[in-house]
């Protein structure tokens, strides 16, 4: 009787054993449907919590870069004047490295951009293909004007909004660089009047 009791003892022993490791496993966290964390969802994390200023900011300046690389390529086919083609030059050189930098800089921030030319940009493109000679370096170069002015513009009020310190360091590298653009602009354009004068008057 003595052993009877003993094995029902054991048995009733190794019951509550298992109901309590059955409760400790029930009140574990399920990890039905998740997963270690890849890096696309880091930058997914990062992306929230960049304000939509900052992204917004990312996108037009990466276009606006892109847009300059395409024109400059199309005044290397057609300007004439060697300024004009050398500043074409230029804006392929320097805007490629800023749509390099903003490439990257998206992708830490978990930022997806456009790959393909924005709209307006096809339209300037066609425009100005429509020039030839003296016209096409004037139109370009009054395009450039256009679009160094607002680049200068909205870089310096990003300068002072942004927060992000891997943001606020491209702006900072990259603001006097479309300053010397502009410089350039203004000084090559009203050469390309004086010259188109001089010319007008010559012909007469």
């Amino acid at each position: 009787m003595d052993t009877v009791e003993r094995v029902i003892f054991r048995v009733a022993i190794g019951l509550v054993f298992v109901g309590l490791l059955l409760a400790v496993v029930a009140n574990q966290p399920s990890n039905a449907g998740w997963s270690e964390p890849t890096d696309q969802d880091v930058r997914a994390k990062s992306a929230s919590s960049l304000p939509a200023s900052d992204q917004e900011f990312i996108r037009k300046a990466a276009a606006n870069s892109a847009t300059e690389v395409e024109l400059g390529r199309l005044a290397l086919k057609k300007a004439t004047n060697n300024d004009v083609s050398n500043y074409g030059q230029q804006m392929v050189d320097d805007h490629s490295k800023a749509c390099d930098h903003l490439k990257h800089l998206a992708s830490q921030k978990g930022l997806t951009l456009s790959t393909k030319p924005a709209a307006a940009t096809e339209a300037v493109k066609r425009r100005l293909s429509r020039f030839s000679g003296t016209q096409f370096d004037n139109a370009y170069m009054a395009e450039e004007l256009k679009l160094h002015k607002q680049d200068v513009e909205e870089f310096r009020g990003e300068s002072k909004l942004t927060r992000d310190p891997e943001l606020r360091g491209f702006v900072t590298e990259t603001l006097p660089i479309l300053e010397d653009h502009l410089k350039k602009a203004e000084a090559i354009a009203p050469d390309l009047k004086a010259t188109r004068a001089t010319s007008g008057k010559t012909e007469r």
